[in-house]
């Protein structure tokens, strides 16, 4: 295992995971503040506590990954570890895709909803962007340890 890279990637992952948190409670703050329509205002809602809850999960995990590099666990076991993360964060962004493409349909048909998807669309912009770092330095550990 390359111990120098694994700083590095669980640095990634945990700024990820904050900041799909500061975007997630962002989006809820603003919520009641734009024009929507309401299935979409609750299909947001719930893919902004998904988020909450993921971050909360990711952070769990990072810390038990600490221990397992303290304890000197198999690399297999702390990779698998790692990957299950990534797909946990994945699993949120292909989410609130979904909700962005929702909202870009509902605004083309009603232009006082496109303020709902600026505030969706640019706070999942911020987290795609955190999860391709961390996706890269995730993959950059990989590559080292083959």
């Amino acid at each position: 295992m390359n111990s120098s890279a694994v700083p590095g990637a669980i640095s990634a992952i945990r700024d990820c995971a904050l900041i799909m948190l500061e975007n997630a409670s962002y989006i809820q703050r603003e919520l009641p503040n734009v024009e929507m329509l309401e299935v979409l205002r609750l299909q947001t809602a719930e893919v902004c506590e998904s988020m909450i809850g993921t971050k909360h999960d990711v952070i769990s995990e990072l810390f038990e990954i600490d221990e397992l590099l303290k304890s000197k666990t198999d690399w297999a076991v702390v990779s698998s570890r790692i990957d299950r993360i990534i797909e946990w964060l994945w699993e949120d962004i292909s989410k609130m895709h979904q909700v962005v493409m929702a909202l870009l349909e509902d605004s083309q048909k009603n232009e006082s909803h496109t303020l709902s998807l600026i505030l969706v669309q640019e706070s999942a912009a911020n987290i795609i962007n955190a999860f391709n770092c961390a996706r890269a330095a995730v993959d950059a550990l990989a590559s080292e340890n083959k």
